[in-house]
């Protein structure tokens, strides 16, 4: 079953209320429905968790946290998820949603070194008193087709990726079942 496999990759309640922000929301996370690990659940975290990682705030799994919570989504899967958006992977999705935008709001597109060295002044600008990242692209970056094609990008994202688990689940539960079967039909030859 698909779910024992993901109680061992997703952190504890305990892992998840060590973090000092999230240690805000511990009265709220007390509801044992936002741990379990059933089908629904889970589906809505794979929403909730994929939509957050794309927003490109600081506080994409405080957003995440808040959507389950909303929604009576599984905690850890929507928060764990939010890491879609890595320091690996950031700049590829971040690219990609400026493309998406610039095609349609008919901008001209910029060059991927550009989008790394907004995403570096904007580290900056967040976690020090570096240069404000808005202000010194103003002429060459269109922040609104940033954050139009990240918009569709991460809807889009969302849904597949909401429609994937959950036609996976299925799958698996499909195949655990008549294997159970398959195993209950079976039975040893009687000895003489």
């Amino acid at each position: 079953m698909p779910k024992k496999h993901l109680k061992n990759l997703l952190p504890t309640p305990e892992k998840i209320l060590e973090s000092r922000t999230l240690r805000l929301f511990a009265p709220y996370l007390a509801d044992p429905r936002f741990w379990h690990f059933n089908r629904h659940s889970l589906n809505k975290a794979v929403y909730i968790g994929v939509l957050s990682a794309f927003f490109p705030l600081p506080g994409q799994m405080l957003l995440a946290l808040i959507g389950a919570l909303i929604f009576r989504a599984n905690v850890p899967m929507a928060l764990g998820l939010t890491w879609i958006t890595n320091p690996l992977t950031s700049l590829p999705i971040f690219y990609a949603g400026y493309y998406v935008g610039a095609k349609i709001l008919d901008v001209p597109m910029i060059r991927l070194r550009v989008i790394g060295r907004m995403i570096s002044d904007f580290s900056l600008w967040v976690l020090s008193d570096g240069a404000n990242p808005f202000i010194t692209y103003r002429g060459t970056v269109s922040i609104a087709a940033f954050c139009v094609g990240l918009t569709i990008l991460a809807i889009f994202t969302s849904i597949v990726c909401g429609l994937a688990f959950k036609a996976i689940w299925r799958y698996k539960t499909i195949v655990g079942w008549q294997k159970r079967q398959s195993n209950s039909r079976v039975k040893p030859p009687k000895s003489k």
